[in-house]
């Protein structure tokens, strides 16, 4: 029988260009490893993460879930704190061998590697060919990046069994501290950074490196930052939700330090009380996005784009925008807004910067909560004020609904006070950009009787809090088809009744 040698579509063979692997989660690895091979120095380190692949304008994304060291077998067992079914495409293994281990070459030694190593990676997904991600990777720093796809070569006869083919993935994509990344082309091992020190450092002081010209324009910021961490501040790429009183601030300052990429996200129209931000005059009636773009207009650099989104943040066309940034910052007063946003930087493991403010009876108030990749998320990480609404608000498949009376949660606003919170959170961004601490962090930052400021940090546990945390379990690294609606409101109807339940109480 003769067959169609003519490709077909689904016959297209096609490997992820890029592996996005929370730089929390490999530094944890490294750190297990490391104090394993002080009791076995033979001993290797195997985990693995579920992959969820995405389409992107790059190509092809691979999404790693949640690292765990459990045997492979046990993963379709634990499946109890699933929300739902959701694609998983195959499996992320992170292999950490001895020192002086060989890295294998070609088909055979791979599989070879693979039926030694993993024998059992097939039970550990329910997809029926998994894509395999390999991620080998000695102490030393020195490894590759390897997949095996499941689907065969075009031109290959059809109805046969391809053979193993392995593939360099070109890209690790590192989020969180520092937003690392490795290069693969053309080279058969690099080199990754190391783990983070534990306990997690203190911000660096700030570098001078050569001597800048204090008269350009980034001439002052240059002799700050030094010059390769203001260009790597520069090319970050930054969603922003919410331009109000502290949004349209924060908009504002990152403009000036001169990042090129900034993509704001805000459905609202101007109102006379929105005049105390960083917005033009003379837009009432029109949207917050235009008056934004009225007051910054001359601030941008030359191949800068602000890219203004008219739209709420619940909307699907907010998935493709977060996969291209590196960092989500949310600065809203409505906590469903924080939870879309929560959710979407969860679901592309990206990093996530929240920034509230507030006039209480008892003085002013910021909370600042600064979360790498693979740290955790809002749920976890502090709760939310409006618990007893969230449901509420998440109850129709559309635009976040508007919050309750301001009043009910704080006196008013101050621009003072807004400013204020705005260049704390930018900040934060700054020191988390140049690769300064790590994890996740939570900062409030409170006025006293005399006009003094308190400043507390938190920075909780990671042992067995993200598997505990709903949002976390289900929606880390699952992409753009595990947002939505209906999902949401499961979550957060699990997480007020497992860890909101004494929040909810006290509504």
């Amino acid at each position: 029988m003769k067959t169609d040698s003519a490709p077909r579509p689904h016959d297209v063979y096609q490997a992820p260009n890029a592996l996005w692997l929370p730089r929390a989660g490999l530094d944890a690895l490294l750190q297990h490893a490391l104090a394993q091979q002080r009791r076995s120095p033979a001993a290797m380190l195997l985990a693995h993460a579920p992959l969820v692949l995405q389409s992107c304008p790059a190509g092809q994304a691979a999404l790693a879930g949640p690292v765990s060291t459990e045997p492979l077998h046990a993963l379709l067992e634990n499946t109890s704190a699933d929300i739902g079914s959701l694609p998983k495409h195959g499996l992320v293994l992170v292999a950490i061998p001895p020192a002086g281990t060989v890295l294998p070459q070609g088909d055979d030694a791979w599989e070879a590697w693979l039926l030694q190593t993993a024998p059992d990676y097939r039970l550990a997904t329910s997809a029926v060919n998994p894509t395999l991600l390999v991620l080998w990777l000695r102490l030393d720093g020195l490894g590759t990046l390897m997949a095996r796809p499941s689907v065969r070569t075009a031109g290959e006869e059809w109805g046969r069994a391809p053979g193993p083919r392995w593939v360099q993935v070109p890209h690790l994509h590192l989020p969180g501290s520092g937003m690392a990344r490795v290069d693969f082309v053309n080279r058969p091992v690099a080199r990754a950074p190391a783990p983070a020190p534990v306990p997690v450092p203190q911000p660096a002081p700030l570098q001078v490196s050569g001597p800048p010209d204090p008269d350009s324009r980034d001439g002052r910021q240059a002799a700050a930052f030094g010059a390769e961490c203001l260009h790597r501040l520069q090319r970050s790429r930054i969603v922003l939700v919410g331009v109000g009183r502290v949004g349209s601030v924060l908009a504002h300052g990152l403009l000036r330090l001169g990042v090129q990429h900034l993509t704001v996200i805000d459905p609202d129209e101007m109102e006379p009380h929105n005049l105390d931000g960083d917005l033009a005059p003379l837009y009432e009636g029109r949207s917050k996005v235009e008056a934004l773009q009225g007051f910054v207009r001359g601030l941008h650099r030359p191949g800068s784009k602000m890219d203004l989104r008219q739209m709420p943040v619940s909307s699907a066309s907010t998935g493709p925008l977060v996969a291209q940034a590196d960092v989500v910052v949310v600065c809203v007063d409505n906590d469903a807004a924080r939870l879309w946003a929560n959710a979407w930087a969860l679901a592309y493991n990206r990093c996530l910067l929240a920034v509230a403010t507030g006039i209480h009876e008892n003085g002013a108030e910021v909370d600042l909560r600064l979360i790498a990749a693979g740290s955790g998320c809002l749920a976890c990480v502090g709760g939310f004020v409006q618990v007893s609404e969230l449901l509420q608000q998440l109850s129709q498949d559309g635009p976040v609904p508007l919050p309750a009376d301001f009043r009910r949660q704080r006196r008013g606003s101050l621009r003072s006070w807004s400013a204020l919170a705005a260049h704390m959170g930018q900040r934060l961004l700054e020191l988390h950009l140049m690769g300064s601490g790590g994890g996740a962090l939570f900062r409030q930052v409170a006025e006293t009787p005399q006009g003094g400021l308190q400043v507390r940090d938190w920075r909780p546990a990671e042992e067995g809090r993200l598997r505990a945390c709903p949002y976390c379990h289900n929606l880390q690294g699952a992409g753009q088809a595990a947002i939505t609606p209906q999902r949401l409101r499961a979550l957060t109807q699990r997480w007020l009744g497992e860890a909101g339940a004494s929040a909810l109480a006290e509504a």
